[in-house]
This record gives structure tokens, C-alpha cells and sequence, in this order.
């Protein structure tokens, strides 16, 4: 015999959420995040079909809100996207717990396993995979000091080949989630990244490194005004980052500007952004932030003049990597061997083992390439800097910031006209 429950309406069911949830997750992620997690949940519990549309209509939040929400909580592991095509924005959702997450089970272990024979079998058949996604699989392993997973290796060929992404990019997603989060990454914060610059078009080195300067920059200067309002152990809510980058592109303020008003909360008890907000837009009302008689060039107007340059300067550096290559063969052979070499390097660095006789090797046989390279350059009338990345103004890697959030001399003089 059968034996089941009646089936009720959806809104009269439960939804479990656990305390971890709630403790740990909640109370420091964005308020909307935390409802299209919620109504995302509520539904994976009914079994229910859901689009992000439907997700975004019922919450009364943009698409790319509910979009931004689920690269958030895939960074945090709480869900594995399964993606149904070619297409980032289409997937299918699945909801890891907390509890398992927590305790030593990270999305990787929560996979349903595969029959050691059936792993070999996928491993082994090469005909499945390009030569150059083998290539980006070693590579990965490398960094990782593991093989890689059924799953891992699918996500892989996806972003080398249906979305574009060159494998050194995809390298370096790896090397920054090692270098920040100083362990092993979980595939789904891996993705994550390499989603977001996808769709902001980062498929290559040259625009991504231009991208990651500005990116670095910005969390710097964030750090600096959270440090100054006493907010320790947390990092913006999106909000603030819309205000915080209000203040630094439309108002063009500096650093220093904002740090001063943020010493007008000595003495109140819960000092907030959108309190340093409203000292801020007064200074502004009354012309204490802009010098009177001269007028300034708008953030948008800015950002175009900085990105007309890094995108001459981009092609420039491509055109001189085309022309040396095609004189000169070895060169492009020597950057291939440095790439994967860094690669291993930095695999071995990050599992403690730069004392070890495999990292002294490799780093002479690195140090012995450069030299090789420096010595062709020469013997062919290039200077050894020749294929070095071209910047207008040093200083600031032409984003118009210094490292420290400071203005750059050459943003000054812009500004003045």
C-alpha cells in the first residue's frame, strides 16, 4: 500500500531554517539577500518550479538584485548553481546546509559521490575534453595540490570554452581566493568570481589587472572609513558601497575629506554611513567641498578619460606581445613556460612548501628563463622592459587613485581644467 500525507497550499506548510543560519549568515548579509534566500527556500521545499523573475516580481527587487544575491550566497557555500546551457544567467539552484557546511563538510564533499570506476572512466576519456581545457586542468591541479572533482572539471571547459575566459584569468581566480581566504577554495566561490567577470567582460589579462587595481583601491578605502567609524570585524552591506562610491564618483571627494567628517560621530553611540551621508551632502549644499569659480568634470566624464587610456595603452602592449612574438618564437615559448611555472609556484606556496627542493628548482628555472628572455630582447634591439604593461601616469596605474584612496597627481590636474 501507499501511505502519504494530504497535500496542503504551499503558504500553509513550514520552512526549516536553521539557527546557524540566522546566527552565523544572517545578521551580517544584506537585508534582500536574505529574502530571496528565504522565498528561494521556501519554495525548494515544495518542490516548486521558480524563475528569477518570479523571484524578483514576488520581492519587488530588480532581477539583477536576485542575480547578485545568489553570487553571493554561492560565495558564502550555501548554494551550488547547476547550469542548465551556455548562458550564466540560466541554472538550476541547489541549497547546501549550514550545519554540514559548518562542520567539515564543504560543498565539494556534499556532492553525490562517484563510483571511483566512473571517476577514472571520466578522467580517462580524453576525447571528451579539448587539449586545451587538459591543459587548464593540470594547471588547476597544481595550484590546488589536488585532482580535480567530475563536477570542477565540467565548470572548467564551461568558462574556457562557451564563455571565453582565458586560462590565465581562470588561473587567477584561483590565486586570489588562495592569497585572501588563505585556504583551499570552495568551487562555488571560485565561480562566483569567475561569473562576475564574465559579465563585466574581464575574459583577458590586460582588462582584468586594470579592473583588480581599481578593485583594490576601493576595498582599501573602504576598510579606512569603516576603521575610522569604529566598525571592526564586518564589511559593507551593498548600501554602503552605493554610498561610500557616491561619495567618491559623483562627489569626487577625497579620502581625507571623508575621514574628517567621519570624526563629527566622537560621541554619538551608533554612528552610521548614512549619518556621515547627510554631514556630507550639507558641506556639499553649502560649497565647502567644490572650489568656487572652477568647474569640475563629472565622474562619468573621468572615468571615460581614464578608461580611453588604459584601453590605448591596452592595445598598445598587445600590438608590441604581437610583434615581438612574431619576430622572435622563443619569446612566446619562454612566457608560456613562466605562466605555468608561476602556476606550480604558487601552488607550492600556498600548501607551506617554499622551503622545499621542488620550489628552489622551479624558482631557479624560472629565474633562468627571465634571463634567457632579457638576453633575446637585447640581441634584438628591444629593451629588456619592452613587453612590460604600458601606463601613462605610473603612479596610479592610470585608474587616477593611489593605493593608500589618495587622489593621484594626475586626477588633480584633470580636475582643475
Amino acid at each position: 500500500m501507499k501511505i502519504y500525507n494530504e497535500k496542503t497550499d504551499l503558504y500553509l506548510q513550514d520552512t526549516m531554517v536553521e539557527n546557524l543560519f540566522i546566527s552565523e549568515y544572517m545578521v551580517t548579509s544584506d537585508g534582500d539577500y536574505v529574502k530571496v534566500y528565504l522565498l528561494a527556500k521556501m519554495y525548494a521545499g515544495s518542490q516548486e518550479t521558480l524563475t528569477n523573475k518570479g523571484l524578483a516580481r514576488e520581492l519587488n527587487l530588480p532581477v539583477e538584485k536576485v542575480l547578485d544575491a545568489w553570487n553571493y550566497w554561492e560565495s558564502r557555500g550555501l548554494v551550488h548553481r547547476r547550469y542548465t546551457g551556455s548562458d550564466p544567467k540560466e541554472f538550476d539552484l541547489e541549497f547546501i546546509s549550514p550545519k554540514q557546511l559548518m562542520y567539515g563538510l564543504g560543498p565539494s564533499s556534499l556532492e553525490e559521490e562517484t563510483p571511483p570506476e566512473e571517476e577514472d572512466i571520466a578522467r580517462l576519456n580524453a576525447a571528451s575534453w579539448s587539449q586545451n581545457a587538459l591543459e587548464l586542468f593540470r594547471s588547476v591541479e597544481s595550484v590546488l595540490g589536488r585532482t580535480l572533482s567530475s563536477r570542477e572539471m565540467n565548470d572548467l571547459q564551461m568558462w574556457l570554452e562557451d564563455w571565453g575566459m582565458s586560462e590565465e584569468v581562470i588561473l587567477r581566480a584561483y590565486e586570489i581566493c588562495i592569497k585572501e581566504r588563505h585556504k583551499t577554495p570552495e568551487p562555488g566561490y571560485i565561480g562566483a568570481i569567475v561569473r562576475s567577470w564574465y559579465e563585466n567582460g574581464l575574459y583577458r589579462t590586460d582588462s582584468l589587472d586594470s579592473y583588480l587595481e581599481q578593485h583594490d583601491r576601493r576595498h582599501n578605502i573602504y576598510r579606512r572609513i569603516f576603521k575610522a567609524l569604529g566598525f571592526v570585524g564586518r564589511y559593507p552591506t551593498e548600501e554602503e558601497r552605493r554610498i561610500m562610491d557616491l561619495w567618491l564618483d559623483d562627489y569626487m571627494l577625497d579620502v581625507s575629506t571623508i575621514l574628517e567628517a567621519c570624526k563629527k560621530t566622537i560621541g554619538i553611540s551608533s554612528p552610521n554611513i548614512k549619518y556621515i551621508d547627510t554631514i556630507l551632502k550639507n558641506w556639499k549644499e553649502e560649497n565647502k567641498l567644490t572650489p568656487s569659480g572652477k568647474k569640475k568634470l563629472t565622474s562619468a566624464q573621468i572615468e571615460k578619460i581614464y578608461k580611453e587610456i588604459r584601453a590605448k595603452n591596452e592595445a598598445e602592449t598587445a600590438s608590441r606581445r604581437k610583434e615581438v612574438y612574431g619576430k622572435i618564437p622563443r619569446i612566446r615559448e619562454i612566457d608560456t613556460q613562466i605562466r605555468s611555472l608561476n602556476a606550480e609556484l604558487f601552488g607550492l606556496m600556498s600548501s607551506g612548501k617554499t622551503g622545499s627542493e621542488d620550489y628552489r628548482r622551479q624558482e631557479a628555472q624560472r629565474k633562468d628563463l627571465y634571463a634567457e628572455r632579457k638576453q633575446l630582447l637585447e640581441e634584438a634591439g628591444y629593451p629588456e622592459t619592452y613587453l612590460n604593461k604600458i601606463y601613462s601616469c605610473e603612479h596610479c596605474k592610470d585608474t587616477g587613485f593611489l593605493d593608500n584612496g589618495e587622489k593621484c597627481i594626475c586626477l588633480v590636474n584633470r580636475m582643475k581644467g
